[in-house]
Parts: structure tokens; sequence; C-alpha cells
């Protein structure tokens, strides 16, 4: 028997090693992280800030600081957004907590949120941190480098992690501030120089008519945003010569979320979708179309065909004619089918090897709106 002891003792060793290194992969057991924080709002529902902090430290005591801004640039969305005042230097601590103060312009109200993260979380915001994803357009892995805090209507808060526009994640949307009572004055002094009340400070008559037409209220546009499915992008050729372009399928979604659809990493199911970009080759030639979805027809679609069953497994398919300039677009799940008729469609086409000023037009059903100005209205 003492012969056999040494044996299960290595065994033992052997395995314990091995499911270190499985549950390790690469940055599984890191805890420190390089990170800015950053403020937005929807671009029709700003918020200005007096002052927002995000705590980390290993008993959540330090600060990343932004002061006095105005945050407008969508969900998610750190382009031209509050950005802080005194960035970590090097890698720190995960977010542990929020502290802010804002004017929501569509309320005419003064919010106050002071949170601590909950572990469910911190352990969200960890595993992303740690898992980062695959870039395809970069062939490497990547790190999530970006904390924001979206500010939406009646004190709701979504929590990102993002990098630029390759991948973004929603991590909560289940955060409240609270209304506070302050006066204008106690929120700045300039503002109320400038405007004396919290009602006239959000008096713009043009955000006055956008919020009379398309409303401000949560649960009537982003509680439908943030609603998931069980769904996976298809897209079919006739051509069956034709190869879709690895790393170059883009899908922004009604909440906010970014994916590669080619890439791997930390992503759940996806929630509606707003606008996609994918190229395809086919005869030497390089094909990029982009397609913006219609918000209410969207809306419809996943209604009728999920209904209250929103993990039915179900595809979105896009059907790319012959000549690649008819396109049509399902979406699919349990035997029912809805056909999309609303999408704006805009493709180019150029050489392989030509650069992008060499693109022309081929395909275009929207030519009465420019496709900058083509949004969901709550993003």
């Amino acid at each position: 028997m003492k012969k056999i002891y040494p044996v299960v003792f290595i065994l033992v060793f052997c395995v314990t090693i091995l499911s270190c290194k499985g549950l390790s992969n690469g940055n599984n057991m890191k805890t420190k992280f390089s990170w800015d924080f950053y403020v937005s709002s929807p671009v029709h529902y700003s918020s200005e800030l007096k002052y927002a902090k995000a705590f980390y430290g290993d008993k959540g005591e330090e600060t990343v600081d932004v002061f006095d801004e105005t945050a407008m640039a969508g969900l998610g969305n750190v382009t031209a957004t509050p950005f802080s005042v005194n960035p970590p230097q090097g890698e720190i601590s995960i977010p542990k907590g929020i502290d802010m103060v804002w004017v929501s312009i569509a309320d005419k109200k003064i919010y106050r949120a002071n949170i601590k993260f909950s572990p469910k979380i911190q352990n969200k915001l960890l595993k992303a941190f740690r898992e980062g994803f695959y870039s395809h357009w970069r062939e490497s892995n990547m790190d999530f480098n970006e904390f924001n805090v979206t500010i939406l209507p009646e004190g709701h808060l979504w929590l990102y992690l993002g990098i630029g526009n390759l991948r973004r994640v929603l991590i909560c949307d289940s955060l409240r501030g609270e209304e506070t009572h302050m006066t204008l004055k106690e929120f700045s002094e300039g503002f109320y120089n400038a405007f004396q009340t919290v009602d006239s400070l959000c008096s713009d008559e043009n955000e006055n008519s956008f919020f009379n037409k398309h409303g401000s209220e949560y649960d009537k546009i982003w509680a439908f945003y943030v609603q998931r499915f069980n769904y996976q992008f298809d897209i079919q050729f006739e051509n069956k010569q034709t190869e879709l372009r690895k790393g170059q399928f883009v899908i922004n979604f009604a909440n906010g979320e970014i994916l590669n659809h080619d890439d791997h990493g930390y992503f759940e199911q996806p929630s509606r979708p707003n606008k996609m970009e994918f190229q395809w080759i086919t005869d030497g030639m390089l094909y990029t179309g982009h397609f913006y979805f219609d918000e209410e027809e969207v809306k419809k679609a996943f209604m009728e065909v999920y209904g209250n069953n929103p993990t039915q497994a179900g595809k979105l398919i896009v059907q790319v004619s012959k000549y690649n300039n008819w396109f049509d677009i399902y979406l699919e799940a349990d035997n029912k089918k809805y056909k999309f008729e609303k999408t704006k469609i805009h493709v180019f086409k150029q050489g392989v090897n030509d650069s992008d000023d060499k693109a022309v037009v081929i395909y275009n059903n929207h030519r009465e709106i420019n496709s900058k100005y083509i949004h969901f209205i709550g993003e």
C-alpha cells in the first residue's frame, strides 16, 4: 500500500494543476484591469451632470470623477460623452459602485444614485473584464476598457462595458436613482444664473416637441429595447459562390450592445436589431451592405413571432439575390414567419483590391433620408 500513495498524490496533483489551468484561461484569474469611466444619455433625452463618481479599489474607496457635463451621445456610447477628469493610471480593480447627481431634461427632475454594486453585478463585470473577446478584425483577443453609465428617463441607469465601436455589452439594466428635491442653485450656480429654475433649464422648444411626439416613458421605449430573444443571423446568397467576409459583420442592437458576428466572447442572447453592416465577395467584387431596421416594424415582428416565449430558437434571415441588388429579410421561430418591408438598405460595390473611394452605390431604397439621420427614437 505504501507504494501506491506517491502515485495517487501525483495523479491528484496533476488533475488539480490541469483544472486550475482550465479555469485560469489567460485573464481568468485577474482582478485588476485598465478602464476609464464615461457617462452618456440617449441623444434626444439628454442629462446635465452635477457630478458622477465611479468607485473602485479593494474597499471601493477610490473614485474616477466626472463633473458639470452634458451627457447625450447615445446608449452606451462614449463618443463625445463626459469623461473622467482623473483617469486611473495602470490597472485597477473593477468598478464597485457609483455616486451621481443629474438633471433629466425629459423629466424636468433632479435625481441622485448612490449605489454599491451587488455581488451579482460585480461578478458580471469581473467575468466580462476577464474574458474580453476575440476580435476577428484584429485577429487577437481584446479587453474591454470603457465603463459607461447611461442615464435614462425616470432615473433609470444602464451599465456597459465596451471598446470603441468594436464591442459593447450591457452588464446591468436594473439600477435606478431617486428624485432629490435639490434647488437649481444648489445643483449649479451657473445654471441658476442663466435659468433660475429646473423647468426653465429643461424648456428647449425643439426637445419638448420631440418629447410630445414620441414620449419619454421608460416602459414605452427602453423596456422594449432591453428585451432579449433567442435568435441568430443567417445570411443566404442566391449565388452559392459568394463569400461572406469574416470580421466585417457588425450588428448594433436596440439596447445599445454591439456585436461583430464573427467574434467570440462574452455576449448573451441579443435584443432586437437596430442596424447592421456586412460585406460579401463574389466575382472579384466587394459589396458592403448597410441595413437600418424600422423601429416600429422590428418591435411588431418580434412580438408577432415570439409572443411570450422569447427563449424559443429563431433566425433573422437576409436573402441576397443573384445580382446582389435585391434583399428579402425574415424573422422566423416556431413555424411563425414575419417579412420585413420597411428596412432601409444602402449597398456599395467596389473591386476587392480597390480603395473605398472607388465604391459606387448599387442599391439605395431611402434616397429621401441620409443614413446618418436614421435612428431609433430612444438611442
